[in-house]
């Protein structure tokens, strides 16, 4: 399937939606499954774009709309932590939390808000950023090396840290642009490799 680029936005890129088309029948809360939002829809936003939007999450970049996992641990999904593809069958439009994904090398995107637990378990839809400037979640050990330019990696339930020295590795995200600091919100110029989904 080609990449699709949504071109229709309901709601807001921060909603949780409960339909994989973003619409709801209003009389019997069922989704609607035409028409509206697609899984694997994405917008790419200039930063100008982003600001419009009055968000402090947002900035220039690509947004996916996914699945989360039904199980994935909703207390990991916070707004700047690290989502995972759940499993190679469901495909990568279906994220699940860090610490349920497949690898963490594979597939990383950044959460842009935190749904309920019950939301989680009922199987949300929402938009996750995967490629520009993210503001991604410190982990609360943060490493040394804390500068604009240090290498940022995933670790422990979805949060990044750093470290002088540290080479691209396997884990890694992007690189800083902000200062990084611990268990605080801070830029990120993504380095993933683009998805068709």
């Amino acid at each position: 399937m080609p990449l699709q680029r949504n071109e229709f936005l309901l709601q807001d890129l921060v909603t949780i939606y409960t339909s994989p088309s973003g619409l709801t029948d209003t009389r019997t809360g069922y989704p609607y499954q035409m028409g509206g939002l697609i899984v694997g829809g994405y917008f790419d936003l200039t930063e100008q774009e982003a600001q419009l939007y009055g968000r402090s999450q947002l900035h220039e970049g690509r947004y996916r709309f996914v699945q989360i996992d039904s199980a994935a641990t909703a207390s990991n999904i916070v707004q700047g932590s690290i989502g995972l593809m759940k499993t190679l069958a469901l495909g990568v439009n279906v994220i699940t939390s860090y610490d349920k994904g497949l690898n963490g090398a594979i597939r990383p995107v950044v959460f842009l808000n935190a749904p309920t637990a019950a939301q989680v378990a009922a199987g949300c839809y929402v938009f996750v950023q995967e490629e520009g400037d993210a503001q991604v979640l410190g982990n609360s050990t943060i490493g040394s090396g804390n500068s604009v330019g240090q290498f940022v990696s995933s670790t422990t339930g979805g949060t990044v840290n750093t470290s002088s020295g540290a080479g691209f590795g396997l884990l890694t995200i992007g690189v800083a642009t902000t200062t990084p600091t611990a268990s605080t919100l801070f830029r990120v110029i993504l380095d993933l490799p683009p998805i068709q989904g």
